[in-house]
């Protein structure tokens, strides 16, 4: 049974680019208008990302736009590393069944020591790029569309036997899976319908472009005063004060990234105030003693003593939303949010010892720098269409 197949793309007319990607889509209308135009036949897609990555120093993430066989995580063929909310899930899949296509992709990530996949689009990529777009950030994307069917049964032959990491976009990719069993009800889809695949990016975990970024924490709805947070909280955590740091990314990073030992670290401001507060967990507490399940492996990670030793004792009950930007983070405390949490980024190793022992990070742990572009290319579903 393949685990990827082509797909007749839904791509947007490339001087129609900035009016598409990045934006919530309207498919049938903007197929109507010729904004949007969906390929004769299947093909994968190459794509470039070029950023400005860590030392302001140039990199190019390569990834392959594909259908991806959707399976339950139960079965093991793609795992995940965080969990999700319902609110999030349900969100997605309306946006599906509003489109009746999957339009986001989700990231994934696989094991290419030997860079065979590189290697088979190494001529694809000589060629003038489908579509090339840079976007506010600066980020450079291009695509190249590869109709080549020798390269595509290469392809499918070459992840088989693979096991995919599930890197972002959890939310849409159990939103895919629903719609895909909200289809099935209707009418039993065929091995190889459109139905029972979804859009995926698909990165080497090797590859040298693909860079994790932290999830900030923001809270509303936070009532006790800082002082009594920062005295409960001294139970488990050393606690440095930033003087005058609170609105200080640079000041802030400097601190997190000067952590002794390895411990989780976060870097808490409050509204109002001034100074910043570095929480470094003291060497002698552990989670795991302090009643927080997970394995002991995992026990240490940012996400997991921020989410149970930060959130869950001290700040119970807050509306929690994330941030990628730091700076968008602190700035919330300006309109209204109470507290904002500054963390460090996992590594991908990290992420991926997490989906290697089966278990989840609180949701919106990770994420990727920068993101993959929404609406570049869209998978129609249409149960009667069979991709292989």
């Amino acid at each position: 049974m393949p685990q990827i197949a082509g797909l007749r793309g839904v791509l947007p007319e490339p001087s129609k680019v900035p009016e598409v990607v990045g934006r919530p889509l309207d498919l049938g209308k903007q197929l109507a208008a010729g904004t949007l135009t969906r390929d004769a036949s299947k093909a994968v897609y190459r794509y470039h990302q070029t950023f400005a990555g860590p030392g302001g120093r140039s990199w190019t993430r390569k990834m392959v736009v594909c259908a991806v066989r959707l399976t339950p995580f139960t079965e093991g063929e793609i795992r995940p590393h965080e969990a999700t909310t319902p609110a999030e899930r349900d969100a997605a899949l309306a946006r599906i069944t509003a489109n009746g296509a999957h339009t986001e992709p989700v990231l994934a990530g696989f094991r290419d020591p030997a860079t065979e996949v590189e290697r088979l689009f190494r001529k694809a990529e000589s060629g003038r790029a489908t579509i090339e777009h840079t976007t506010a950030d600066g980020t450079v994307h291009r695509l190249w569309r590869v109709v080549d069917a020798e390269l595509l049964g290469k392809l499918r032959h070459y992840f088989a036997p693979k096991r995919l990491h599930l890197l972002e976009g959890h939310d849409r990719y159990e939103a895919m899976l629903a719609y895909r069993e909200q289809l099935n009800a209707k009418s039993a889809l065929s091995m190889y319908s459109s139905g029972n695949y979804g859009l995926a990016c698909l990165v080497s975990m090797d590859e040298a472009g693909l860079v994790s970024a932290a999830r900030h924490r923001v809270l509303r709805g936070v009532t006790v005063k800082s002082a009594d947070v920062l005295a409960a909280a001294r139970s488990h955590f050393i606690i440095d004060r930033l003087a005058g740091a609170a609105t200080d990314v640079g000041a802030i990073s400097k601190a997190l990234a000067d952590t002794l030992a390895h411990q989780p670290a976060v870097v808490i401001v409050f509204a109002g105030e001034p100074d910043a507060w570095k929480l470094t967990l003291s060497p002698d507490v552990s989670p795991i003693a302090e009643g927080v399940a997970v394995d002991r492996a995992l026990q240490k990670l940012d996400p997991i003593v921020v989410e149970y030793l930060v959130i869950e004792r001290h700040l119970k009950g807050a509306q929690v939303s994330t941030e990628t930007d730091a700076q968008v983070a602190l700035a919330a405390l300006e309109k209204g949010a109470n507290v904002a949490l500054i963390m460090r980024p996992l590594s991908v190793d990290q992420i991926a010892h997490v989906d290697e022992l089966g278990q989840l990070l609180p949701a919106q742990s990770t994420a990727f720098h920068p993101p993959i572009l929404g609406g570049l290319v869209s998978l129609v579903i249409d149960p009667d269409e069979d991709l292989v």
